[in-house]
């Protein structure tokens, strides 16, 4: 789908759109760090859950952490090679500071899509999409996770106003392309995850399917661009983190703000750059 670039984008509407992803985007801080603990705990009790349903198969009771031993461990006393997050990259939990910061990239991000689309509905599927993007960065760099309660929340906000605005503009035919794009992008990360879990959490699995939803309604190249995007920048991330860092290659770093990243830059630059080399020289 062409993007529509409006001449003379009214200034109204992108100071209104800033003003409120400063609001927004303050607001939803602190309840994505809600949202993070709640995953966590949901994790943990899963996980506590399977052992001890486990055990119980084996007919033995579930061993506490002081006998079973060092969980980095195997039986034979060697050590087993786990990744290791980054964290404390960002600070969890009540930060004004934090706060602050993500009111401020919501607001531009939100002038940014009114500035990019103009007076047009697709503004809000994109303002949510891009609070969204916000949020599970933020709880990605403080928790090393993405909670699903924000990614599906999301989804179930943008899939009706990607429907709504096909409705108004006579998109619908982006449907097709925003159905085909999250369904590439969810099997392709799953199948990364499947094969190699502790390279990259599940919760980067939902949200490649969310960004291929969102953005391949623009256009399958949108989404193509993103995604690229996204690795260079995960690439540049990683290389720099561990530098500073001083980490080892098995530090798992965080991948949602680099999917983030390259969505935010496919959004708003896919096309040119899609045309730039698909069409460079033809």
């Amino acid at each position: 789908m062409p993007v529509r670039y409006v001449a003379g984008v009214d200034t109204l509407l992108v100071a209104g759109a800033t003003l409120a992803g400063l609001v927004i985007g303050g607001a939803l801080d602190p309840v994505g760090q809600r949202l993070a603990d709640q995953s966590r705990a949901d994790d943990e009790r899963r996980r506590a859950d399977q052992e001890a349903s486990a055990a119980a198969a084996d007919g033995h009771l579930p061993m506490t952490v002081s006998e079973a031993g060092d969980p980095t461990s195997d039986t034979t006393g060697e050590p087993v090679a786990t990744p290791e997050a980054l964290r404390e990259l960002l600070p969890a939990g009540r930060s004004p500071r934090r706060s602050a910061i993500a009111a401020v990239v919501t607001g531009v991000l939100f002038g940014a899509a009114a500035w990019h689309f103009g007076p047009d509905v697709i503004v809000a599927p994109f303002c949510v999409f891009f609070a969204m993007l916000v949020v599970v960065s933020t709880t990605d760099l403080s928790h090393n996770l993405v909670p699903r309660r924000a990614v599906y929340l999301a989804l179930a906000l943008i899939v009706p106003l990607l429907v709504l605005t096909s409705g108004v503009d006579h998109r619908w035919h982006s449907l097709a392309g925003s159905a085909a794009a999250g369904a590439v992008a969810f099997g392709l990360f799953f199948g990364v995850w499947w094969f190699v879990p502790r390279g990259m959490g599940f919760g980067d699995v939902r949200l490649a399917g969310v960004i291929g939803v969102t953005v391949g309604y623009l256009s399958l190249l949108h989404a193509y661009v993103a995604f690229l995007a996204g690795f260079v920048t995960g690439m540049l991330f990683g290389l720099a983190a561990l530098a500073v860092t001083s980490s080892g290659r098995k530090t798992r770093i965080p991948f949602a703000p680099s999917l983030a990243v390259g969505a935010v830059f496919g959004v708003l630059w896919g096309g040119q750059v899609a045309h730039n080399l698909f069409h460079a020289g033809s």
